[in-house]
């Protein structure tokens, strides 16, 4: 007598492993969503910095806890406030004068064509110190940095 089961276990060994390869080759094209497309595009956000100083040396002494404000705003609109682009805040003061960086996204320039530097120093809600002096910056001015902002004691 001839074992006819002999042969269907190696029919089932290879409907087996056809069907594992199967598994696994749709499992590996899931992974892969833009197979056979092109990819979208990838948005690096390059960013840049603006630095310079501050100099205070007319202020007389700063109390211990006071703070340095340095901002970079979009000037372009005589008719609504300064859009805020870029900030760096320093504390403590230290001596004048002292050196600032402000990081921003040229697409956060926007359409804006006059770009400012402005700082302040300031302690709790008291104003100490200003810049009373426009500083132009990048846009139409084209000046990329190094700037140098000098503040007035505030009265």
């Amino acid at each position: 007598m001839v074992n006819s089961h002999r042969g269907s276990g190696i029919r089932v060994k290879i409907r087996f492993g056809l069907l594992m390869f199967g598994a696994v080759a749709l499992a590996g094209c899931s992974w892969m969503p833009h197979f056979g497309k092109s990819k979208p595009p990838v948005q690096e956000t390059l960013m840049k910095s603006l630095t310079g100083e501050v100099d205070f040396s007319a202020v007389s002494s700063l109390p211990p806890d006071a703070v340095l404000e340095v901002t970079l705003s979009d000037v372009s609109r005589q008719d609504a406030p300064a859009r805020v682009i870029a900030n760096d805040t320093i504390s403590p003061v230290g001596a004048s004068p002292a050196s600032f960086v402000l990081t921003y996204e040229p697409k956060d320039l926007g359409d804006g064509v006059d770009f400012a530097v402005s700082a302040r120093i300031h302690q709790g809600g008291k104003l100490l110190a200003i810049s009373d002096t426009r500083v132009s910056v990048l846009g139409r001015s084209g000046n990329a940095g190094p700037v140098q902002v000098v503040l007035t004691p505030v009265q």
